[in-house]
């Protein structure tokens, strides 16, 4: 297989024996490469993480790319559908940039746990936000679209309504004030993003 084409390497991109050592290091399958060829051209790159509270080396936990303005969420929903039987999960790991990013596992919380997502200006750490995103996972349930160190988005399969909604919105502001504080305004203004939305997003400054 030639992998220089498939991963669509080029001038300035990185070194094809790297990007052959991470895919072979991480385990990933050709299966999981044809599909992401499937629906871009962009150059894949290693997703790395280096751990926010030590001096670790960096290290390679996946894959990614780059996806056009606009396409991000769209783009993971048709990865996710197809990498749900081969056990692989696609999210947005950058908004800024359009970024997606590939990694092995079916549990989705393990995005949250590789990009180390917290909220750690009110004390709150990635574990907490883990414990805390899987308990209203369980009384809402929503998929995981996207996630970095200081936010999480995620979209609900299960919506809350009417006075849940605004209970729900109570909780979330508590948790997370700056989605309101420096996001929607007030509570209300919260509940109608959500209604417009039916996403859940958290972002701690």
């Amino acid at each position: 297989m030639n992998w220089k084409k498939l991963f669509g390497l080029g001038k300035n991109q990185v070194p094809q024996e790297n990007i052959e050592k991470a895919r072979i290091e991480l385990g990933f399958s050709e299966e999981v490469i044809s599909i992401i060829r499937m629906h871009t051209n962009s150059p894949l790159q290693p997703l790395n993480h280096q751990d926010l509270y030590t001096d670790d080396s960096v290290k390679t936990v996946g894959i990614s790319f780059k996806t056009n303005e606009g396409e991000a969420e769209e783009m993971v929903a048709k990865l996710n559908a197809e990498f749900k039987r081969i056990g692989y999960q696609a999210f947005i790991c950058n908004h800024d940039y359009e970024e997606i990013g590939v990694i092995k596992g079916i549990d989705q919380f393990d995005i949250l746990k590789i990009r180390q997502t917290n909220g750690d200006n009110y004390d709150i750490s990635n574990e907490e936000v883990i414990a805390k995103l899987r308990v209203w996972h369980q009384r809402y349930p929503f998929t995981i679209i996207g996630a970095d160190y200081d936010w999480v988005e995620a979209k609900f399969k299960v919506f809350p309504e009417n006075k849940e909604l605004k209970a729900f919105a109570d909780e979330i502001y508590k948790f997370c004030p700056d989605i309101v504080d420096q996001g929607s305004g007030s509570i209300d203004g919260l509940i109608e993003d959500m209604k417009e939305t039916k996403k859940l997003y958290l972002w701690w400054d």
